[in-house]
């Protein structure tokens, strides 16, 4: 069955879309939430996974395009319907430019919805096999830490957005391919979780009305970027004694992580591990270390609040200026512009 969550103020639009017989065995989608205002259907959407949202557009709290705006910019829900009680050509064109997948106007026509349906199962089947297989691919690119991967993704989104003039449609498909390629990667590498929010893949509003060089180019930069940031953590090494060492590292970034404690953890002879893991890694073994622990002082740095004193305590770093001068050396920035809100104005 596919997850339906309906968000009405109103209680007479609710009752008349609840009323119409498409719901059940009949159609494959059921009702699963129905709640009357925009924050509770965010929060809801973030928490549960929905194939369809049908949202009146004046809701409390956030209105229905904010709601849009936001699933589709968070990834929340590909399937979001627009529905009014009378007809807004304003309302509908700043949904269709934001994402919204149709938009409907009372009374309501079971015919129409029947038809929605329709194109949300076939549009999910084809897009669902053509990003498996480019899935497949990118993945493979990823683990071999192949540079082929650039000329290959940016032949994809060409490919992809040449194919037909509907924006709406073929965002969804980029869009797809870029959920499914961050699923696949973070669901083999678990301590991808340490460093990369993510919110990192979902950071840009819904289409353009003309300019899809813009969206050719941001869908391409998220996967290859994906990529740098995969490589420079996880650096490919044949000898499996340096691989383990890596993945200790990454799943460990707060641990005691000098050179000696990590050979005496993993048997491994210290000098051994500095000579070999320069050879393998092409990076020396101190400034690898250095990265992780910096990408892991970013992470928490954005996503807790704890005091930069603490962050920096976390991953052994004792002295806060020498921290803070390693910190802006990596980022041009020092850890308290780092975690300032994107936009922030400086001037007092």
């Amino acid at each position: 069955m596919y997850r339906t969550m309906l968000v009405f103020d109103s209680y007479e639009l609710s009752a008349a879309v609840r009323r119409l017989h498409i719901w059940g065995e009949s159609s494959g989608f059921e009702i699963t939430d129905i709640v009357n205002d925009g924050i509770t259907a965010y929060k809801k959407m973030k928490k549960n996974h929905y194939d369809l949202v049908i949202t009146e557009i004046r809701i409390t709290g956030m209105d229905g395009l904010q709601l849009l705006r936001c699933a589709g910019k968070e990834g929340l829900c590909s399937h979001v319907v627009l529905c009014s009680e009378f007809p807004d050509f304003n309302y509908a064109r700043q949904g269709i430019i934001l994402g919204a997948f149709d938009y409907c106007v009372m009374p309501f026509e079971e015919s129409l919805f029947f038809s929605m349906f329709s194109r949300i199962k076939n549009e999910d089947f084809e897009n669902e096999a053509e990003a498996l297989y480019y899935t497949d691919e990118i993945t493979a690119l990823f683990e071999s830490r192949s540079k082929a991967i650039y000329p290959y993704v940016s032949g994809i989104m060409e490919e992809i957005y040449s194919e037909g003039t509907d924006k709406l449609a073929t965002d969804k498909k980029a869009r797809k391919i870029v959920k499914k390629v961050s699923d696949e990667i973070f669901r083999r590498n678990e301590w991808l979780d340490l460093y990369i929010g993510e919110q990192y893949f979902y950071g840009f509003d819904g289409i353009s009305e003309s300019d899809n060089e813009t969206y050719k180019k941001k869908y391409y930069s998220i996967i290859c970027s994906f990529f740098e940031e995969y490589c420079s953590l996880c650096p490919n090494a044949a000898n499996s004694k340096i691989q383990e060492v890596i993945l200790y590292i990454l799943n460990n970034p707060e641990n005691n992580l000098k050179q000696k404690s990590i050979a005496d953890e993993l048997y491994i002879n210290s000098s051994y591990l500095s000579t070999v893991f320069a050879a393998q890694t092409g990076i020396r073994f101190v400034e690898y270390l250095t990265n992780v622990k910096l990408k892991r002082a970013a992470w928490l740095l954005k996503e807790t609040d704890l005091k930069i004193t603490e962050i920096a305590e976390r991953l052994d770093y004792r002295d806060i200026g020498y921290f803070s001068r390693l910190f802006k050396k990596q980022y041009n920035m020092t850890p308290t512009e780092y975690r300032l809100p994107e936009g922030y104005n400086y001037q007092i």
